[in-house]
Parts: structure tokens; sequence; C-alpha cells
């Protein structure tokens, strides 16, 4: 994978949930092509926690860069293709035993409208 993605990161936790939404629309102001990432780095813990947060593509444009490194991550397809239904994935990955890393996770938008959350997992001895 080892992807770089571009655009403006922010420090935030769940706790504000209204963050998202201002950020999806100031980053839905510029016209993107491709698919467009949303990139939680930076656990401090787990989804309790402060972490970073940041809206992007591959094309280089903001003012931050991240790399998605290779690794582990469990493949989360979310059903609905709106807002809504990734809010209640989330909800349902929180509520699982996933043995999750809470080192890189980031959710893709796909052109064709699906969303796929990629989980950072434990590597698996």
């Amino acid at each position: 994978m080892n992807k770089v993605i571009y655009g403006n990161k922010i420090r935030t936790s769940n706790e504000d949930i209204n963050v998202f939404s201002k950020e999806w629309e100031e980053f839905l102001k510029n016209k993107s092509e491709g698919d467009i990432y949303a990139v939680y780095s930076n656990y401090e813990s787990n989804h309790t926690g402060s972490f970073d947060f940041m809206i992007g593509t591959e094309e280089k444009s903001g003012q931050h860069s991240i790399t998605i490194p290779n690794g582990e991550y469990y493949m989360w397809e979310v059903e609905s293709n709106d807002l809504n239904g990734v809010g209640e994935a989330w909800y349902e990955i929180w509520q699982s035993d996933l043995p999750r890393a809470f080192a890189t996770d980031f959710e893709v938008y796909k052109r064709d409208g699906s969303i796929v959350i990629y989980l950072s997992i434990v590597a698996s001895v």
C-alpha cells in the first residue's frame, strides 16, 4: 500500500463530532479527482483519546501529508454509502472485538461511491 495522502491535518478526538463535518465541508469546497481518504493516526491511546485526522487525496494539495504505511489492515465495508453509514460502521467497529493496533486507520471514498474503512490491526503471529 504505502500511499502518500495530501490534505489538511487537525488534532481532535471523538468527543467533538462536529469537527468532522466541519473538516468535510472545508475539504469538499475544493474539487478533487480520484479517491478521497480520511486518515486517523498518531493515536494517544485508543478511540477514546486524541488523534490526528486528515481528509485528502493522492493529489499534492493542502498543507500536510501522511504516508499510509504497509501493514495488516482489516477491511470494513460500509453498507450505506453516505456519512450516516460511515457513522454506523464506526459505532459497530467500536463495539467489536477486533485486535486494533491504533496505528493508522483510514476510510476510502471511491469514485464508484463505495466506502471502505481500513483498520490497523495487531499483526498475527
